[in-house]
């Protein structure tokens, strides 16, 4: 997992299984980014095959942060099993989710509307 920084918007790409063993990097890369003053984040999971709950709590509390920043934190999938789970935790309307990294990196354009929160 290595941040990337894309016309002002930071891009994490993560690969393979998100679990509770894995989770904690994800978790540490995005404190990571945060704390450099990015708070608009896409993570493109375009290529992870699995996520549990430990993986979706991060994501809520860094939405919760992004968003308080100013900013927001996207999604970028298009697998079955990862639109199923966040549809069964409620949790698909919550976040910008998109087919492509393309596409999240255009609406992230105007995510930053409002001054951050001080």
């Amino acid at each position: 997992m290595s941040p990337r920084v894309v016309g002002g918007v930071a891009v994490l790409d993560v690969a393979g299984e998100l679990d509770l063993y894995t989770s904690p990097k994800l978790k540490d890369a995005l404190k990571g980014l945060l704390s450099e003053g990015h708070a608009r984040l896409i993570i493109n999971l375009s290529d992870t095959t699995y996520m549990d709950s430990t993986t979706l709590r991060i994501l809520t509390a860094v939405q919760q942060q992004a968003r308080e920043a100013g900013g927001n934190l996207g999604l970028v999938y298009t697998q079955p099993s990862i639109d199923r789970l966040m549809t069964i935790t409620g949790l698909k309307d919550l976040f910008p989710i998109f087919p492509s990294e393309a596409a999240a990196l255009e609406a992230a354009k105007a995510w930053m509307t409002a001054p951050p929160k001080t």
